[in-house]
This record gives C-alpha cells, structure tokens and sequence, in this order.
C-alpha cells in the first residue's frame, strides 16, 4: 500500500511534502506563487509593477477585473463582474468558463476561479480547470484565490476557502511567501487500470 504520508510528490513547483495533522487534516507546503504576468503566462497589462491586479477582461459583453498567479500552473482570478461583487450561484460556468480558459491574452490557457467574499478570512469559490472543465475542487486554485484576494486588499493571509467539494484553509505566510492549504484527504474513488 503506498503511503502518502512518507513521501514527496512531485509537482510543478517541485517536490512537496504533506503534513498529516493531530486532527487528521493534511497540510502541503505549496511553495511561492508567481506573480509576474509575462511568467504566469498572461497577456494582459500590468497593473502592479510587473503583477496582473485587477486588469479587465471583457467576455460576452462582462466585464471581469482579473488578478493573475501561478500557483506552477496558471489561475486568473476574479471576485468581481461589471464592478460588482460576484455571486458564485447566479454564474453559468459552463458557458463563461472555456471563454476564459481559450482566451488568446492566456497563451498556456488558463483556470479560472470566480470568487464571492462572504468575509477577510471566509470566500466561496468555483473554478473552470484548463483541460478539465468545472471540478468540485483545486487545491492550487484556492491557493491562487487566497494571492489574489490579498493582493487586491479583499481578504486576508489566512483564509477559508470554500469549494463545491469541501473546504480548504489557505495561508500565504509573509515571513517565507509560502502558499500553505490545509484540508482532508479523504479518498474519492478506487481502481485499476491494466497496462
């Protein structure tokens, strides 16, 4: 039986080493974001420095203000449409999300999360994955939601994020610029694939 807890993945970002907690929660060092626009990748115009904070993206006739972050893939965030706060239960992901994730200013395509603040330590979250359409969860994605939610001054370091497949708490601690998420690993589904 393999055993998650004594050994690293590798990812993206590198090798990653979860953190089974007293509680039974697991937490995972998900390392720094990138926040450079041209390296996430994006298109879109700096707003801060070399940052994408809140550039507007117009999609069917909407207008989105978009934070973007690689978490070691690429996530555009949004917690607003036509300057108004997003409601995550009036979105039609499926006709809003592969808009997104195909739009030419994301040459790599992109994920998208559409985040709705219910407080600074507190979101709700969706998200249309590149390649994969909407998920009930992203670890990344909460991770790039919590970078934008601080960067545009909408929440705080610590963070819960809620997904349609549970909750994750999200910190991105200023003394190392680590994303840290903390959630249950519990298993989803069993298998096996005959090669």
């Amino acid at each position: 039986m393999y055993d998650l807890f004594e050994s690293c993945c590798c990812c993206f970002v590198g090798l990653i080493q979860p953190e089974l907690l007293p509680d039974g929660q697991v937490c995972v060092d998900m390392g720094e974001p990138i926040l450079e626009g041209s390296k996430v990748p994006t298109t879109l115009q700096p707003t801060q420095g070399s940052t994408v904070v809140q550039q507007d993206l117009t999609i069917d006739g909407q207008t989105y203000a978009m934070t973007c972050v690689s978490t070691g893939n690429p996530h555009a965030v949004t917690y607003t449409v036509d300057r108004r706060p997003i409601k995550v239960d009036h979105l039609d992901i499926f006709s809003i999300g592969p808009k997104f994730e195909h739009n030419p200013v994301f040459p790599a395509r992109t994920n998208t999360e559409f985040v709705e603040v219910l407080s600074r330590s507190h979101v709700r979250m969706v998200v249309w994955e590149r390649g994969a359409g909407r998920t009930l969860a992203c670890g990344t994605g909460a991770c790039a939601t919590v970078v934008a939610g601080v960067l545009e001054g909408k929440v705080d370091r610590k963070c819960q994020v809620d997904l349609p497949g549970g909750p994750l708490h999200i910190e991105w601690r200023e003394s190392d610029n680590h994303m840290y998420m903390t959630g249950p690993a519990e298993l989803a589904f069993q298998g096996m694939v005959v090669v």
